[in-house]
């Protein structure tokens, strides 16, 4: 997912994107701890946890309203500055015997306040001026078009020392 200038529709907050391309360094997010909750390094992240994801260009965090996205016409998500609990996003593991969100395995990511999955689709791609960027949006079910996996990135070994 990429953070980019305001398309010029919506809330006028930073767009988010999906770049199908797998090494873009644009697409780098800080995992952090939900809003009002805390978290130390290393600490695994465990099914059902409330997150915010800060990307790490631009500082704003992933977020979601009542606006409606300019592609596919579902609910707008934004790369917003403010710290709010718009924020925040309830980790789902796809494998229902994970106990801890792990690289590469699928999540979903469900909006806390609206309820809505995080969600890309080949089928909602930008022309100009950013072409081949995929429209992120939140829906209300749950897809194929809604799992997601971390990749390459920072990773902390687990902190054991409490």
């Amino acid at each position: 997912m990429n953070s980019l200038k305001a398309l010029g529709s919506g809330s006028g907050q930073q767009s988010i994107t999906a770049f199908p391309e797998k090494d873009d360094s644009n697409s780098f997010w800080i995992v952090q701890a939900g809003s009002h909750r805390g978290c130390h390094r290393g600490e695994p992240v465990p099914c059902g946890a409330t997150i915010r994801l800060r990307h790490s260009n631009t500082k704003g965090f992933l977020h979601s309203h009542l606006h409606q996205s300019p592609l596919s016409h579902q609910q707008e998500v934004s790369c917003f500055d403010g710290q709010d609990t718009g924020d925040d996003w309830k980790v789902e593991c796809a494998n229902p015997s994970s106990k801890f969100w792990l690289r590469e395995e699928p999540i979903q990511l469900v909006h806390l306040d609206s309820k809505v999955y995080l969600s890309t689709s080949p089928n909602h791609r930008y022309g100009q001026p950013i072409p081949g960027q995929l429209e992120v949006a939140g829906t209300k079910s749950q897809s194929a078009n809604t799992r997601w996996a971390a990749q390459e990135g920072i990773y902390f070994a687990e902190n054991k020392s409490e």
